[in-house]
């Protein structure tokens, strides 16, 4: 019983309460790309980019291949399929709500995790996984701001 209680409190996210910082926008974009470009190698994308509607990430190619053959007399003979596509990824901004600091304990480490989350309180994407929380603070800030800039944006259009 104590075993399984110690590996449930492993692993688990919790919302922390943070009041972000004013931050200006054009270091907003710079902290957004150079956290989400500096993160651990598990989350970091091939490629990020931030344009004025949306936040885009690209992970590379999946590939998948199916090979059947048979072999008679050293010669083979067979059939081969192969599907690659991009992976790729994108979250515009008039469907994020606010942004979440969240606490992550993974593998009994500290992680802090900046999310993305829409109106109804779903989270979207976690944009940050991090050991730092004040780099977690500072997206937080990075992504108020340009949030903020896209909403006013918005509504002058309209």
């Amino acid at each position: 019983m104590i075993f399984l209680v110690l590996l449930l409190s492993g692993c688990g996210t919790t919302p922390m309460p943070y009041n972000t910082k004013n931050i200006s926008i054009s270091e907003a974009y710079e902290v957004i790309d150079q956290m989400v470009m500096t993160q651990h190698r598990a989350w970091k994308p091939d490629y990020f980019i931030i344009t004025d509607r949306y936040l885009g990430w690209d992970y590379g190619s999946v590939s998948r291949g199916r090979t059947n053959a048979v072999v008679y007399n050293g010669l083979a003979t067979g059939t081969s399929s192969s599907t690659i596509r991009d992976v790729n990824e994108r979250v515009y901004f008039n469907q994020v709500d606010h942004v979440q600091l969240l606490d992550w304990t993974r593998k009994f480490k500290q992680w802090y995790v900046v999310t993305l989350v829409d109106q109804n309180g779903n989270y979207i994407k976690h944009i940050l996984r991090t050991r730092s929380k004040s780099d977690a603070e500072l997206m937080m800030d990075a992504l108020s701001a340009v949030l903020s800039d896209r909403k006013e944006s918005n509504s002058t259009r309209i």
